[in-house]
Order: structure tokens, then C-alpha cells, then sequence
């Protein structure tokens, strides 16, 4: 693989990556947070419009997101979906309860085995969406290190907005082109890379659709130990 010889750094997104924390476990943990406030509310939904709120308040996702700390953002999506689901919910209480789940997530077992593999041959970083407090929490819980720890709270910029991959960059002091970001959801983790210049790995664990408008991937892989076996046998 050619593109293995141009790569200095290889920079993954945390969750839903590394870290197994995909949709079933944040419907889990919508369910968790009504248990513990004694909502009457269906769990899927109450996610289902969660999501919708982050869309609607800070475009997540989209091309021109914008930047708030996560605890923040979540509190206010809660209100925002408690006011409209008429549910007497405590929106702090809720977003302390949503940023525990995250701290408290387990890595992919794929993820360490990848990680020291690439290790005697690349820069290693890691950069999420992600408060500067949990994201480290679940790093030291795993055991996992990497070079480079980038968040959105450091960088004031969420993905897919290129600002916060330049700020990898400017931080790794590596030109974008070689880099290399791995990530599963094709609008932050390979829109975002390929806007700001970066080489990117579409880590697809579920045979996700990619979307039209997203460019495609440098590599597609269906783990991080498929990834790993690719970039360190072309090394």
C-alpha cells in the first residue's frame, strides 16, 4: 500500500473507534439516566431526539459546526428534550450522568493489540470530540497511551469543521498529508480529515452506508486490527 510510506502519523477518533461506545450503549444510558430520574419516557426516543437536538442547536456533524463544551451542550440538549417531552427532568444531573457512561467506556477489544502494533512504526495520536475530562478518565481506565492527545475543548472546534484536525496538526507539527485519521462515522471522521488534507481510514465495523456527499476514504477496513495488518505490512 503506497500510502503507508508517505504517513508519519496515524491519529484515531476515540468513540465508536477506540472506545466501544456505539448507539445501543448510548439508548442503554438514556435509559439508565430515566431510571434514576423516574422518567416515563421510551428510551430509544428520548435518544432519537437528543440527537436531533444537537443538530439543531450546534449543527453537529454538519459543515459549519459550532463549538461548546460537551457537559454544556448535553445540559442543554436535555432541557431542550425534557421541555418537549414534557418530562420533569433535571438536564445537569443528566449530562453528569451521560459524561460518566463515557468515562467509564471500555475499549474495543481490537484496540490495544492495533495500537502497539503501529507503535514502532508511526506517531501515534488520538483526537475526539470529547471534554479534556472524561476523554482522559477513560484513557487512564483502558490503560491506553498515545503521543498525542488532542479534544475539541483544546481545540475549540468540534468535527467535521477542519479547525480541529489543523490544530492535530499544528500540535503533531506533521503537514496534514501525512497523516493519517481512523475513524467510524463517515461525516466527522472522513469528511473532516479530507477537508483539512489529511489521508483517512474509514473504520466501518457495522457495513455502514456512506453518504453521497462524503468523499471516500483513503482505506476502508472493517477493524483496527484490519487497519494495523495493512499499514505495517506496506511499512
Amino acid at each position: 500500500m503506497e500510502l503507508a510510506s508517505t504517513i508519519e502519523v496515524v491519529a484515531f477518533d476515540a468513540y465508536g473507534t477506540v472506545m466501544n461506545f456505539t448507539e445501543p450503549d448510548f439508548i442503554v444510558t438514556m435509559a439508565e439516566i430515566c431510571a434514576a430520574q423516574r422518567l416515563d419516557a421510551d428510551a430509544a426516543e428520548l435518544w432519537r431526539r437528543f440527537l436531533r437536538a444537537s443538530y439543531l442547536m450546534r449543527s453537529e456533524h454538519h459543515s459549519d459546526p459550532v463549538y461548546k463544551r460537551y457537559d454544556r451542550a448535553w445540559a442543554d440538549q436535555f432541557e431542550y428534550v425534557f421541555k418537549r417531552m414534557r418530562l420533569p427532568g433535571d438536564a445537569w444531573a443528566a449530562a453528569r450522568q451521560f459524561k460518566a457512561a463515557l468515562a467509564g467506556a471500555s475499549a474495543f477489544p481490537d484496540a490495544r493489540p492495533a495500537i502497539e502494533a503501529l507503535r514502532p512504526h508511526y506517531r501515534l495520536a488520538l483526537l475526539s470530540n470529547a471534554d479534556d475530562d472524561f476523554l482522559t478518565e477513560c484513557l487512564a481506565r483502558n490503560e491506553l497511551d498515545f503521543d498525542t492527545v488532542v479534544t475539541s475543548e483544546q481545540a475549540e472546534a468540534i468535527k467535521p469543521n477542519p479547525a480541529i484536525f489543523d490544530y492535530l496538526s499544528r500540535t503533531l507539527g506533521v503537514p496534514p498529508g501525512n497523516v493519517l485519521y481512523a475513524g467510524d462515522n463517515p461525516i466527522p471522521d472522513v469528511l473532516g480529515p479530507v477537508r483539512a488534507g489529511m489521508k483517512c481510514a474509514w473504520v466501518n465495523r457495522n457495513g455502514m452506508r456512506k453518504h453521497r456527499n462524503v468523499p471516500h476514504p483513503d482505506v476502508r477496513v472493517q477493524s483496527l486490527q484490519e487497519l494495523a495488518g495493512l499499514l505495517v505490512s506496506h511499512r
